[in-house]
């Protein structure tokens, strides 16, 4: 029995489950069959009636009313291209009787009404947008800007158009003497996860907001906005006036805090880009501040190595005096200071780097990096010199030659101990003797290692030479 009932019960839920699904696929084809309502002969017959009536007839007010009917059929019927093609006619009749108080208003009307398709609000955005410049006055251009901005806010479908209106509007704050205002409004926009956003147009923007920080004066907002480009970008040969623009951007952000070989990094980017290498007259002063900022740069692993690349390069040759130049800090002689401003001081100085309010103390580093490669050579042909010796090589007063001294060995690119009492400066530390026989045991054991090995292809080549004999 309790089987039976079992089945019974399951075959009455299988009758009502097909029963469903019959009634359902009625519906659906029901739907499917429903014919969607043409508009176009409306649209044809009420947009050319309408727009004659209040441009000739002068019944402006009568003409919307009629349109904005027309619109709400369509609208609640989900037909996007009717509605759009209306809305659009809406706002270009208000525009041609120049009714900027009406577009205003419409525009904000036709965004908020009920069941409002996300394709009509982005065409009424983007007509809207095209009479912007044709404004009569600036105080009804900024209202345009701003009801636009105010419809788009929050809006994913039209944040290309607010990103857009939001620069309109910077560049006016900009032009007003409004800098801080017009970087704020930039910094509210972030273009980056825009995906609507063409590459180019993206780069151009973001290059916009750095540069509007650093007129600010905001250098840590700028250099943070700037990491939102990575130097891959670049690669694109459409994109080379951008990347000339991305490096003098960094470059004023590396010349705040005289990061000297950032800046040298950047301008061999620029000095690398393809579309200047035709044009000596545009590459040979990039390749120039190359050579001057590096030798400006403190001296590391890194900057050392880029010197070394860098004096490889044949197009240095053009500038041989630059060549001549980088040179001297390559090779391990001393180079006398008074010498070297005889011969370098003019052109030098002509440079933009040795310009301006930090011409002076970039001449003092310069002065220095002489004095500490100077340093560097002494430390590699003496073990220990006495302090009046290395002053007269460092062209320096004894207490100036020792300040040089310890700030390299403060900064950890020397090792060296000065005994005052004895005026001795020691280049080679002193070895425990622990170390000492340590690598007296490395090196013996190495020795007795190559002995073995010498030994063993020795003995191979013996018996190969026995073999070949026997035979």
């Amino acid at each position: 029995m309790a089987d039976k009932m079992d089945t019974d019960g399951g075959d009455k839920g299988s009758d009502e489950k097909k029963n469903f699904i019959s009634s359902k696929n009625k519906d659906d084809m029901s739907i499917s069959t429903k014919k969607k309502e043409d508009f176009g002969p409306l649209l044809e017959a009420s947009i050319p009636q309408n727009r004659d009536l209040a441009l000739k007839e002068g019944k402006k007010a009568e003409a919307i009313e009629n349109l904005l009917t027309v619109e709400k059929q369509t609208r609640l019927a989900g037909d996007a291209i009717a509605t759009g093609k209306v809305a659009v006619e809406i706002v270009k009749i208000l525009y041609e009787t120049k009714d900027w108080e009406g577009i205003n208003s419409h525009v904000i009307l036709l965004s908020k009404r009920r069941q409002q398709l996300k394709q009509v609000l982005v065409e009424i955005v983007q007509e809207a947008m095209k009479y912007i410049d044709s404004t009569p006055t600036e105080p009804i251009k900024l209202e345009l800007i701003h009801t636009l901005r105010a419809v788009t806010d929050g809006k994913i479908h039209v944040e290309l158009e607010r990103a857009r209106l939001t620069r309109t509007l910077a560049k006016m704050k900009e032009a007003e003497g409004k800098i801080a205002e017009a970087a704020d409004l930039m910094q509210e926009v972030q273009v980056e996860t825009y995906g609507s956003m063409e590459k180019e147009e993206k780069v151009d923007y973001i290059l916009e907001q750095v540069r509007l920080c650093l007129d600010k004066g905001d250098f840590v907002r700028g250099a943070i906005v700037s990491k939102k480009i990575s130097s891959k970008t670049f690669k694109d040969d459409q994109l080379q006036e951008l990347k000339l623009r991305y490096y003098e951007l960094l470059n004023r952000i590396a010349n705040e805090k005289d990061e000297y070989f950032e800046m040298a990094q950047n301008f061999h980017e620029m000095w690398n880009t393809p579309s200047l290498q035709d044009k000596p007259e545009k590459w040979m002063p990039l390749l120039k501040s190359v050579v001057v900022l590096l030798i400006l740069s403190p001296h590391d692993n890194h900057q050392h190595d880029f010197l070394v690349r860098l004096l490889e390069e044949k197009k240095l040759e053009q500038i041989s005096p630059y060549k001549v130049l980088l040179s001297h800090f390559k090779t391990m002689e001393l180079i006398q200071w008074s010498s070297f401003q005889e011969l370098y001081k003019a052109e030098l100085q002509s440079h933009a780097a040795f310009q301006g309010d930090k011409g002076k103390k970039r001449w003092d580093d310069l002065q220095a990096r002489v004095v500490q490669h100077n340093i560097r050579v002494v430390s590699t042909y003496y073990t220990n010199i006495r302090m009046g010796r290395l002053a007269q090589l460092l062209e320096l007063s004894q207490e100036d030659a020792e300040k040089s001294v310890c700030d390299m060995v403060v900064a950890g690119s020397l090792w060296c101990r000065i005994d005052r009492l004895k005026g001795i400066a020691t280049f080679t530390p002193t070895k425990d003797p622990r170390d000492t026989l340590n690598s007296w045991s490395n090196n013996i054991s190495e020795l007795l290692g190559k002995v073995e090995k010498i030994c063993h292809l020795i003995h191979k080549e013996t018996m190969l030479h026995n073999v070949a004999k026997q035979s």
